[in-house]
């Protein structure tokens, strides 16, 4: 194990906080990319910098609208495989 990964496991903060508060934090680290809340709270903590997501409304409404469109897209595009595959397969047949 590498120096760094002992001091984490050895050191310890806790604190208590209320539900409010901890609703607070919470919808705060949800904000953010981190995976682990003890993650977002180091970086807070030790005054690092966090990088918060961002959605574009606008896109999510376009990508609401486009996904099932490129669904049917893939399955139309399956059938006409289906379709070319078995125009080959008689082709072949008729040429033995």
């Amino acid at each position: 194990m590498s120096e760094e990964n002992i001091n984490k496991e050895r050191c310890w903060i806790s604190f208590r906080v209320k539900p409010e508060e901890y609703e607070k934090i919470h919808k705060l680290f949800r904000a953010t990319t981190h995976r682990k809340l003890s993650e977002y709270a180091r970086k807070v903590l030790l005054n690092k910098p966090v990088t918060i997501k961002y959605r574009n409304a606008s896109i999510d409404e376009f990508l609401t609208d486009i996904i099932p469109l490129k669904n049917q897209l893939n399955a139309i595009g399956k059938n006409l495989n289906q379709v070319v595959r078995k125009l080959h397969a008689v082709d072949q047949s008729y040429k033995v």
